[in-house]
């Protein structure tokens, strides 16, 4: 199936069953999420609730009824950092490779924009080239690394830091200095 065939959409809580189902298929992959199943039902449903009422953006991937794939942008919470937030997506196996993760991504960033977020950071498993790759095609660049950040059936991991600063955030920041 195409992306063309695939809506993408703000999330709703009617969707929360189908994303708690993607969600989970995903981190049991092994792969990709810092968790092996989806975190417990209540916590989750209390996260796509806070995301619907705080103004996080969060986008679902539909192929017809089904959602397939997910992303997040949760605003951080401390006063001298709620400029900036945290990105989280992924998508069930079999859609993968499609265009669809470009899609949510820049329709989430898009969003983040408009709601003023100037900053946007992430982590990533540094063996995940096709994450990086389509992070970096939206403009994330690698900003450290965490070395054996992460073990994953006894493999030991690097986490990478990257993060994408919105251009109009930047020439703000360099109007302050100039």
């Amino acid at each position: 199936m195409g992306s063309r065939k695939v809506e993408i959409r703000p999330i709703a809580m009617s969707d929360f069953d189908g994303f708690y189902a993607a969600l989970d298929s995903v981190a049991r992959e092994r792969r990709f999420l810092s968790s092996h199943q989806a975190p417990p039902i209540e916590s989750t449903a209390s996260f796509v609730a806070g995301n619907i009422k705080n103004g996080n953006p969060q986008f679902v991937a539909l192929a017809g009824s089904q959602i397939i794939g997910w992303c997040d942008i949760c605003r951080q919470s401390k006063p001298v950092f709620e400029h900036s937030g945290v990105l989280g997506m992924g998508l069930v196996t079999q859609f993968r490779g499609q265009g669809i993760g470009s899609r949510l991504l820049a329709a989430t960033l898009e969003t983040a924009r408009s709601r003023r977020f100037r900053r946007v950071e992430l982590e990533v498993f540094a063996n995940n080239s096709g994450a990086i790759a389509l992070y970096r095609k939206h403009g994330f660049a690698l900003e450290g690394t965490r070395r054996l950040g992460a073990m994953i059936d006894n493999q030991e991991i690097d986490i990478h830091i990257m993060a994408v600063i919105h251009p109009a955030a930047a020439s703000s920041i360099a109007g302050l200095r100039g």
